[in-house]
């Protein structure tokens, strides 16, 4: 039988920049998604506390894994707007409706 969620059940989006395309390196960027009316992401020049040190604490934490990062080869990123490896998580989780 196919998996039905139920009208409040919302995927939330993790994005996660590390290090390298290893689900252990490092992260380098953070970004999270929420399924909510008029949700702005929020933008800062001070460093944000992430509840992740590297892309597995986010598995173990519920995250789901759903776009890998292209495997390149190694470049010099000094000339790139990209910052490391891009992974996409989702995490579908209950939510009120506004």
């Amino acid at each position: 039988m196919p998996y039905l969620p139920s009208n409040n059940m919302k995927q939330r989006l993790l994005y996660l920049h590390a290090r390298t395309p290893n689900i252990f390196s490092e992260i380098l960027g953070f970004s999270l998604i929420e399924p909510t009316k008029n949700y702005i992401a929020e933008i800062t020049a001070e460093i944000p506390e992430w509840p992740y040190r590297v892309v597995h604490d986010a598995l173990i934490d519920g995250w789901q894994i759903i776009h890998f990062p292209h495997l390149q080869a190694p470049i010099d990123d000094d000339e790139l707007d990209v910052v490391g490896y891009e992974f996409i998580l989702q995490k579908m989780e209950a939510f009120e409706d506004e």
